[in-house]
């Protein structure tokens, strides 16, 4: 057996704007701290898949690929290779790595199999409300983002490193492909591990009950236990409010902001007074039935 192949990531998994980065702080502050006390430099202990500095490996394997990485085929051919624990970097039994990437195959290659994987959590959100918080975020139009959320072939880029071997002109691209495809890939996913769907509505309406379901499933599947948990609780709720979350991006700025603020409102239903008409028949004939399973009527 293949050393490398050791169920070794969990993915924070979800389509843009559904909340991983909510996600990850409150993971962060659950498992790394010892008062629960949201400290956005935290998040760094989560890592990004997508991240452009991982693609070093490639160099050594096959420099021709390694400058040919904006083919898409070309890059799925190294998707395993990247995921492997030696390639990844950190000595303990399994990390947290966030994703955007849809669970795919392309021409017979994998993005990754079950053996890579430890466990799944899914964050899903209100597509029309994706739609709105990805048009602020990406500074593009309201018709533009609808656009992007109905494309099967949708993509984004790789976050970028300041030491990475790549040159900036070469831009790969994470495949998050349409909201409805995105969402089944993940929920539906055959890889036989514990895998945890959380609605963003969820953690952010009821962010105490959903906080008790992350350390239920913890340790009901993996034995792990979180100390402190009462306190810590309070204390995420404390700090994890978008007000005060939005005043740290101000002040301190946050890597993962593209365009406009990332911690803008975190609301749920904004589309009502946002989209037209058109518009929401637009996202809804194309994701009815999903839509319809987590009752985003």
């Amino acid at each position: 057996m293949n050393t490398n192949i050791s169920k070794h990531i969990f993915f924070i998994a979800s389509y843009p704007k559904s909340g991983n980065t909510l996600m990850r702080l409150i993971l962060s502050s659950l498992f790394f701290t010892s008062d629960g006390i949201v400290d956005i430099k935290n998040i760094k202990k989560i890592n990004l898949l997508e991240n452009i500095k991982l693609l070093d490996v490639i160099k050594n394997i096959n420099t021709k690929d390694f400058l040919n990485l904006e083919n898409i085929n070309t890059l799925y051919k190294y998707h395993l290779t990247i995921k492997e624990k030696s390639n990844l970097g950190f000595n303990e039994d399994f990390s947290f790595f966030k994703t955007h990437h849809i669970l795919s195959s392309l021409n017979g290659k994998n993005y990754v199999t079950q053996e890579f994987v430890r466990g799944i959590i899914y964050l899903i959100r209100d597509p029309r409300d994706v739609v709105v918080s990805w048009a602020n975020h990406s500074n593009i139009t309201l018709s533009e983002s609808v656009k992007a959320i109905n494309n099967f072939y949708g993509c984004i880029g790789w976050q970028k490193h300041p030491r990475a071997a790549l040159p900036n002109h070469i831009k790969p691209s994470v495949w998050v492909s349409s909201w409805k495809d995105h969402v089944e890939s993940w929920t539906k996913n055959k890889m036989n591990v514990p895998t945890l769907v959380i609605k963003f509505e969820d953690l952010i309406l009821k962010k105490e009950m959903t906080m008790q379901t992350i350390v239920n499933f913890f340790k009901d599947n993996y034995g792990i236990e979180v100390l402190n948990t009462q306190e810590k609780i309070k204390n995420i709720l404390k700090t994890t409010q978008f007000d005060k979350l939005k005043n740290i991006e101000e002040s301190e700025g946050f890597d993962e902001r593209i365009g406009g603020v990332f911690f803008n409102k975190g609301q749920s239903g904004q589309w009502r007074e946002k989209l037209t008409h058109e518009q929401v028949k637009n996202i809804e004939e194309v994701s009815k039935n999903v839509m319809q399973q987590y009752n985003y009527k």
